[in-house]
C-alpha cells in the first residue's frame, strides 16, 4: 500500500513541477521535479523495474548539475 501512496504522491509533484516550470518559477520546479522522481524511483526499487529507473535518473544527472551551476557556480 505505501508503494502506491509514493507513486502517486509523486505523479502530483510532478505534475506541480510542470505548472511551476510553465510559470517560470525557478528553482522550485526543478526541486519538485526531484522530489517526484525521488518518489518514483522508490517504486522502480521496490516494483524492480528498470523502465521508471530509466526515465527518472538521467533527471537527476540533468537537474542536479544545473542548480549548482545556475546558483552556486555562475
Amino acid at each position: 500500500m505505501t508503494v502506491v501512496i509514493v507513486k502517486y504522491a509523486s505523479a502530483v509533484i510532478i505534475a506541480i513541477a510542470m505548472v511551476l516550470h510553465t510559470a517560470g518559477i525557478t528553482p522550485w520546479n526543478s526541486l519538485f521535479q526531484i522530489c517526484g522522481a525521488v518518489g518514483w524511483c522508490y517504486v522502480a526499487y521496490k516494483w524492480k523495474e528498470p523502465a521508471i529507473f530509466l526515465n527518472f535518473v538521467p533527471q537527476f544527472l540533468i537537474i542536479i548539475p544545473m542548480l549548482v551551476y545556475i546558483y552556486l557556480i555562475q
